[in-house]
Formats: C-alpha cells, structure tokens, sequence
C-alpha cells in the first residue's frame, strides 16, 4: 500500500533528490506521496503574487513550503522540522520565485513544533514555527500575511490557492525551480473522513480540499507540505491552511488535508508571546 504519514515520506523526497530512489520501497517509488514541492493542475506563477510563500530548506535541498506570518517567523507543517534539536540545520529562502537562488536566504534559530504533534492521532497538530536568526525585509516579494479567524467567513465553496515548489507531473519526481499554483475548494468533511478510514484520521482541526470538479485533477503533493493555502476575506488574502497530509496526489477520492490555521490562533499567539 502506499505510505500515508508525510515524516517517512519526507525522508523518501530525500532519498529521491539525492538520486537514491532505488533503496526505497516499489510502492513508494510507484506512486509519490504528500511531501514535497509539487503542484498538480496548476500554472507557474511570481512570487509578488504570493509573497507571503518561502521555500524550507534542509541543507541544500527544498523540503517544504512556509509562510511568512512576522519578519522572522515562518509558519509550516510539524512534519517538515523534525530535526527540532537542530535548527541550524534548516534554513529558508523567501522573496524568489526560484527556490535555488535569489531572494533572502536566512537559516534558522529556533524550532518550535507543537507539544501534542501526532496526538492523539498521526499527523494530528500538524504545525510548527521556524524562528529565524535575523528578520526579513519586507519589499513587493516578501510580505507577511494574516490568519483567518473565527468571526471571518469563508463560504464553503470558497476559492482557495495553494502554492509550491516541484515536479508538475503526478508521474514524476522533481523538483521544479519556479513557484507553482493552483485552486481548490474544500471538500465534504463527512466524505473525506470516510475515504480516508483506514488509512488516516481526519480530525476536527483538519479539512480536506481539492478540485472543484471532483475528479481530482488540481491538488498540492510532495514537497508543497507546510506551505500555505489561502483564500480571500474581505478583499485581501489570509492564511486558512497548511498542506500536511494526504494518500497520493490528485487522487478523486483522497483530497489533500490541511491544518485548520483558525483552530490554533491560542496555541500561536500564547507561543508568540514567548518569543517577543
């Protein structure tokens, strides 16, 4: 069967970008799963349309997207920062639409994921903060962006955009050096909560989201995890989710599931407070 929990596929995309796809297991080879830099059904696109976007890095190689949410804090999925007691070891690339070069690149300081990660269920929590070691510039290409909450409303067939870095391919694996996007919309909860038993369990502070056609032609995959997905409220955008999670990509009856941002807007500001 094909692996559902993104921390062993981070570990696969690694394998993968260092040309070591022959130690994997042929189920993972045959059909990547949710992690990294991928978008399926969508455009290329600048990064002065989603500025608030940054490539998270592991050395030299993208592992995952974030968001800018404070001049040196980047908001992204738990899975992708599980090297916590290293955070040296992550960086981040933000204003470019080239995840390679350009743009600034900082590295990271401190790693916070959030205390009840992966419980009481796997992949539940999934989000983490990146503080890094000197703030952002903010210019036309980086910008932060603010959160949905509570009293915003978002109709339910909303549009929503997700970005990223990777291969536009469900067929292959590679990372593509220009920022991606596409659209989606939510997903019945009910529906994605069924399709997914057995393999997963969708908590009430994940949703799930895909193509509005229902044939599972526009999705976020591998790499894209941690980055951000938005929808307009009030005439700007705001963050409403984090990719974190799903059973291969573009896939009808496995919409990709994201971290309802609006559900820890306690957990963010009680561990901003701790940072200021």
């Amino acid at each position: 069967m094909l692996y559902s929990y993104p921390q062993l596929l981070l570990l696969v995309w690694l394998a993968i970008v260092a040309g070591q796809e022959d130690i994997l297991p042929t189920a993972v080879n045959s059909r990547p799963g949710p992690q990294d830099g991928r978008i399926v059904g969508g455009w290329a696109t600048n990064i002065t349309h989603f500025p608030h976007q940054v490539s998270l890095q592991l050395g030299t190689r993208h592992i995952c997207g974030g968001t800018i949410i404070a001049p040196n804090v980047i908001l992204t999925a738990a899975h992708c920062v599980v090297k916590v007691d290293e955070p040296q070891s992550y960086s981040i690339r933000a204003g470019s639409t080239l995840w390679s070069s350009g743009g600034s690149y900082i590295r990271a300081r401190r790693i916070i994921p959030h205390g009840q990660f992966n419980a009481p269920t796997h992949m539940n929590n999934d989000i983490a903060l990146v503080l890094l070691q000197k703030s952002l510039v903010y210019s036309s290409a980086i910008q932060p962006i603010s959160l949905v909450v509570s009293t915003d409303n978002v109709p339910v067939q909303a549009q929503l955009f997700v970005s990223g870095w990777g291969s536009t391919s469900v067929d292959q694996v590679v990372t593509s050096p220009r920022l991606h996007y596409t659209t989606v919309v939510q997903m019945d909860r009910l529906r994605c909560t069924q399709n997914y038993f057995g393999a997963g369990t969708v908590t009430g502070t994940m949703f799930c989201a895909g193509s509005k056609s229902g044939l599972g032609d526009r999705d976020s995959c591998m790499g894209d995890s941690g980055g951000p997905l938005i929808t307009k409220v009030g005439g700007r955008f705001k963050l409403l989710g984090i990719v974190s999670w799903g059973l291969g990509c573009a896939n009808a009856q496995y919409p990709g599931v994201y971290t309802y941002v609006t559900a820890y807007g306690a957990w963010l500001a009680q561990t901003l407070s701790t940072l200021a």
